[in-house]
């Protein structure tokens, strides 16, 4: 748990919000650079006081650089009862033989939170 507040100074974007319809607390999931903003990561920030404060939790540890690579255009967040359910877009590079030293492919992943 990190009680940072939302904004660190370094580049978010791709924010989604989720509201818990049983709990009222507010779950939001956005692309993360906060080392110095290199390397995105997913966090899901999470306030139960109506939006007065967030406490951060890294959704997405392994940091990847999207380096202009698409990364959709949404990402996606539910919540009910206390548990949270996101979607994101990951890139992984691998290495190849060939003209490109590294190629980059995206894939899905998900994450979930129990809050119970």
């Amino acid at each position: 748990m990190n009680s940072d507040p939302i904004h660190n100074g370094n580049d978010q974007f791709f924010q989604w919000i989720g509201v818990d319809p049983k709990t009222g607390a507010v779950n939001l999931i956005f692309y993360d650079r906060r080392g110095n903003n290199e390397g995105t990561t997913v966090t899901l920030a999470r306030s139960t006081d109506g939006g007065l404060t967030f406490n951060n939790y890294a959704w997405d540890q392994e940091a990847f650089d999207a380096d202009g690579d698409f990364l959709g255009d949404y990402l996606a967040i539910t919540a009910f009862g206390n548990k949270v359910f996101g979607a994101w877009a990951h890139q992984i590079s691998e290495e190849t033989k060939g003209e490109r030293a590294v190629r980059t492919r995206t894939v899905l992943r998900v994450g979930t939170a129990d809050f119970n």
